[in-house]
């Protein structure tokens, strides 16, 4: 095949790629159609449904396990069929790839002084910060896609010559974690019972090969602080006690003009960690659509233990590798775990650690992420002015020199951290009342597998079962040109 070299994006094609990211773009279904035939479709090539036969997922725990039969007993006749490099880069820039700038039409006095980047992604985030990262785990191992925060252009895809940059952002933002799949595996649980499954009933072919899996991880440390920012600064809203209401460790700033409402200290916990289901959501929902337009099976996991698959309980299985800080039972009211995060890859922001010894050490750095040398509201050398956009020149030096979009640093900054010490001298650790890293819901893409669709469903009007859709069954042809095609009917 001959290559061609897209210039805007700097990563080169075969003819066959081209053709593949020109169908995505240009040929699939629109977004109303995508809707009404989308679906899960939990069933992959080379996958099992409550056969009744033991198997061993050497792949992942190495355990030996086995699900009752019933009614839907089923095991693939296919081989697993992993994506391609260029399916995998479809989804992932899909789930939160880069997307030009952000348009930060915020005003200066609807707090603008939270924003903490320029750099968009295809899923929103609070203060447009990159607290999200997705793990993606498939046959080759563990990574995060981690495309930078390098923008060309307002709007990044303009024109069938951009098309290439989403494999090289794919090429370049895979930090590779492990050579293999995490030990995370269905039936999950202490060695000594039979009865407990920590990563719920419903996902037998979790962490399956042929599957990439991803895993939303939230930083949502990083977006309690700069909330905590939001709340002192905008909202005139102060950290309470849960016992009685009164401000925790704020107290001399709790006056007419500067803080005047009380927020329990779990209730806003509970704020913040929403924050992080938001944005995952956004991310499944994205690489659904994204499955529903070029035929791939995209299934929606949940309700398993989070702490699990971070790898809070390395006696059952190490997971993702997260390391956890041992906390004082005393002062654990809620018996929250506590990560640190994934050192070397994603380090949260929680106090005490080695990167955040203390609260003014974290405090100090969230509020310089924004003003730092290159950062969204950075006085001297400023991201958006680099970058051509989004506002005119007079505009820009008009918002970065306006007083409020600078944090005062004569008393909530002090207010903040004040608020940050009682925390910890309380609790013992802040966040306190939730986890600094979330990783709650996730998504597993995959090939479906037709011939369980075709046992089991009812046939519609062309004789295919409605979960067939036409993108499902030209999948091969349309993305694998040349190779077998399981969907082929003998």
């Amino acid at each position: 095949m001959t290559e061609q070299t897209i210039a805007p994006a700097g990563a080169t094609l075969t003819e066959s790629e081209r053709a593949q990211l020109s169908h995505a773009f240009e040929r699939t279904p629109g977004l109303f159609a995508l809707l009404s035939t989308l679906r899960t479709r939990r069933v992959g090539l080379g996958y099992r449904c409550e056969s009744g036969e033991a198997e061993t997922l050497s792949w992942s725990s190495g355990k030996t396990v086995r699900q009752a039969r019933g009614p839907l007993a089923y095991v693939s006749d296919q081989e697993p069929r992993p994506l391609s490099e260029l399916e995998e880069a479809l989804v992932l820039w899909a789930a939160c790839g880069p997307n030009g700038i952000t348009f930060a039409d915020i005003p200066v006095h609807g707090n603008l002084s939270s924003l903490m980047s320029w750099a968009g992604r295809t899923i929103p985030a609070a203060d447009s910060n990159a607290a999200l990262d997705v793990f993606v785990v498939n046959d080759s191992g563990t990574y995060i896609y981690r495309p930078g925060d390098e923008r060309s252009a307002p709007v990044e895809i303009r024109s069938a010559e951009d098309y290439g940059k989403v494999l090289q952002w794919y090429r370049q933002g895979m930090i590779k974690v492990s050579d293999r799949r995490p030990d995370i595996g269905w039936h999950a649980g202490p060695e000594d019972t039979r009865s407990v499954d920590m990563m719920s009933p419903g996902q037998y072919n979790v962490n399956r090969p042929g599957s990439t899996w991803l895993i939303p991880v939230s930083d949502v440390g990083l977006d309690w602080f700069n909330l905590l920012f939001s709340c002192y600064e905008w909202w005139g809203t102060f950290l309470a006690k849960p016992e009685d209401f009164s401000p925790a460790g704020c107290d001399i700033w709790v006056k007419p003009g500067f803080l005047e409402t009380g927020w329990p200290i779990p209730a806003f916990d509970q704020m913040v960690a929403c924050q992080h289901a938001a944005q995952a959501g956004a991310l499944i929902g994205n690489v659904r659509l994204a499955c529903e337009a070029i035929g791939l099976g995209a299934w929606r996991l949940g309700a398993y233990s989070t702490d699990l698959v971070l790898g809070g309980f390395p006696d059952v299985a190490k997971g993702l590798g997260f390391q956890y800080m041992e906390r004082d039972a005393a002062r654990n009211p809620m018996a929250v775990m506590t990560s640190v995060g994934l050192p070397g890859f994603k380090d949260a922001v929680v106090v005490p650690s080695e990167r955040f010894p203390s609260a003014a050490d974290a405090v100090h750095y969230v509020k310089e992420l924004r003003y730092r040398d290159g950062g969204p509201l950075s006085v001297m050398r400023n991201y958006a002015r680099e970058h051509g956009g989004p506002f005119k020149d007079d505009v820009m030096e008009e918002i970065l020199e306006h007083p409020r979009t600078h944090i005062s640093a004569e008393w909530v900054e002090t207010a903040v951290t004040e608020t940050v010490q009682y925390v910890i001298d309380t609790y013992g650790v802040a966040p306190a009342f939730t986890n600094p890293v979330h990783a709650h819901v996730s998504v597993q893409v995959h090939h479906v597998d037709a011939g369980f669709y075709r046992r089991f469903h009812v046939p519609g009007d062309d004789g295919e079962p409605y979960a067939l859709t036409p993108a499902v069954r030209s999948h091969f042809a349309d993305f694998h040109p040349g190779e077998s095609d399981p969907y082929a009917r003998s």
